[in-house]
């Protein structure tokens, strides 16, 4: 499995920037040692805190297109990591489970990105660590 190139930085705003990076060494940690990416690892997100869900409420909860959650669910379907079923509401729709493998790695998923969050973090002294901490709690105020 190729890396990928990384964006040079003159082409993105800082913040966003960083969000990318950040982001791309998430998905190859996971995919490294966990075999799922970081897509599928919020999708299991959304599945933990519930019982089944339909792939809509999935994909509106991470404000995805059905399409794209519907091919990261079939891909995690074949790894065992969710159940796809019919709903018996509504044959339309199909419903969907984490299984307890799906939960399994879903626990690790969350234990390496907090992990990973510790060390980035610790890259920052004391008092950056204050400022970074409120300027991220006043941007997320702000955006919501």
């Amino acid at each position: 499995m190729g890396t990928k190139q990384p964006l040079s930085k003159s082409n993105f705003p800082p913040l966003l920037h960083l969000s990318y990076i950040l982001q791309q060494s998430s998905d190859e940690r996971l995919l490294e040692e966990l075999g799922v990416g970081l897509s599928q690892a919020r999708i299991m997100s959304v599945l933990h805190r519930n019982a089944a869900r339909s792939q809509r409420s999935v994909a509106s909860e991470l404000a995805q297109t059905e399409a794209n959650v519907s091919r990261q669910l079939r891909h995690m379907h074949k790894q065992g990591l969710v159940s796809i079923k019919h709903s018996k509401s509504d044959a339309r729709q199909r419903e969907v489970v984490l299984t307890a493998k799906g939960f399994n790695v879903y626990q690790k998923a969350e234990k390496l990105l907090k992990k990973q969050q510790s060390q980035f973090l610790r890259l920052l002294a004391q008092n950056e660590l204050k400022v970074f901490e409120k300027a991220t709690q006043n941007l997320s105020k702000s955006l919501n």
